[in-house]
């Protein structure tokens, strides 16, 4: 019988060991206003406009116009962040990390609106590559930012 009290309370205690070994998990909520997205558009804007409308980024969009608009450097340049790719897109990626996880694609969404009208020739690759930007700066991002072709 005490053989049978010590088992159990080996048993108990290796028990109680793979219990304490846990994961830690670590949970991001983003809160979106449903009642007032007019106050998430005017706060996505803001941020936006402290960016200085993602200046950096036009910039570097505008370097890299006609040069090297493949799918092979859209590759390396999402693989390899940032290497070799000029200030403007290191620029460009330290005024990404200062817009919000909310209001990210928002904020690329206005950029490519204001860049796409004196971009026609390269739209298709321009759109690709804003959608790949936050990757090349190498952010984690939960979706994929989809940019109007229009």
């Amino acid at each position: 019988m005490a053989k049978l009290v010590v088992f159990a309370a080996l048993l108990a205690a290796l028990l109680a060991a793979a219990s304490a070994t846990t994961y830690r998990t670590v949970v991001t909520t983003t809160m979106v206003d449903e009642e007032n997205p007019r106050g998430r558009e005017e706060s996505c804007m803001q941020e936006y406009q402290q960016q200085q409308k993602l200046n950096h980024c036009k910039s570097w969009m505008r370097s890299m116009r006609g040069r090297y608009f493949d799918a092979s450097f859209l590759r390396s340049a999402v693989s390899n962040p940032m290497r070799g790719q000029g200030e403007h897109l290191q620029e460009c990626c330290q005024q990404l990390e200062q817009i919000s996880s909310p209001c990210m694609c928002e904020a690329m969404k206005m950029m490519w609106s204001e860049q796409k009208g004196s971009m026609r020739e390269e739209m298709q690759e321009m759109r690709e590559m804003v959608e790949k930007l936050p990757q090349m700066c190498g952010m984690e991002t939960r979706e994929r930012c989809r940019m109007n072709a229009a």
